[in-house]
């Protein structure tokens, strides 16, 4: 009898010692982040200098705005548009599993008048 016991005792020692192996191997993770349309980072938005940009360099920069505004005065607003995409998962096997996904717009505005920024700013 006590020769059964000490058997079932180290197999399921045994097979704890396999599960907790494996757990590792159970637990998986993923994440995608990108953006669409006209994105401008912060860093090429410090680099306009109101009433010093032309409004050739912000094309030549920025590319074609999403979208140009004319103002009676003479003014334009030209808007740059983009989405942010994030997706990201996780599952641990057989005892949860989740996702998140998250979308976020924003647009830049660059003001010019007579061919010349006057004003830029984040919406």
């Amino acid at each position: 009898m006590r020769r059964i016991s000490i058997s079932r005792a180290l197999i399921s020692i045994s097979l704890m010692g396999s599960l907790v192996f494996l757990t590792g191997c159970l637990v998986s993770a993923s994440s995608d982040q990108r953006r669409s349309g006209n994105y401008v980072s912060d860093e090429t938005l410090k680099q306009i200098e109101p009433g010093m940009t032309t409004v050739g360099w912000i094309r030549a920069t920025l590319g074609e705005p999403t979208k140009v505004d004319k103002l009676e005065d003479g003014t334009e607003l030209w808007k740059y548009s983009y989405t942010e995409h994030k997706n990201s998962s996780g599952a641990v096997f057989l005892l949860f599993a989740g996702s998140d996904k998250q979308e976020k717009n924003g647009t830049v505005f660059v003001q010019t008048k007579n061919g010349v920024v006057t004003k830029t700013w984040r919406g």
